[in-house]
């Protein structure tokens, strides 16, 4: 489906100055990176250290599941009234 991200991917939103919004843009285009590659790359190295629990992996294996089966009604919900719903090509 158009616009539809990985199911074991989620949005963090928050602010920022204007100033490092203007850096973190700058950095990235000169590396030849997306704002969210630079930044997944940042945070990813800042958490290098943090481990995880068992049961967080847990958690998110049942967050990832739940954002499929979501993903999964909205394809069928739109079908169902009359959206259009792309087949991938198969070799």
């Amino acid at each position: 489906m158009p616009n539809q991200h990985a199911a074991d991917k989620e949005v963090i939103g928050f602010y920022i100055p204007r100033t490092l919004a203007r850096r973190i843009r700058k950095a990235a285009k000169s590396r030849g990176l997306t704002i969210t590659a630079f930044i997944e790359e940042i945070l990813t190295h800042a958490t290098r250290n943090t481990e995880l629990t068992p049961d967080d992996y847990i958690a998110i294996a049942q967050a990832t599941k739940d954002a499929v089966q979501r993903q999964t009604s909205k394809g069928i919900s739109r079908a169902s009234k009359g959206g259009s719903v792309k087949k991938q090509a198969t070799s």
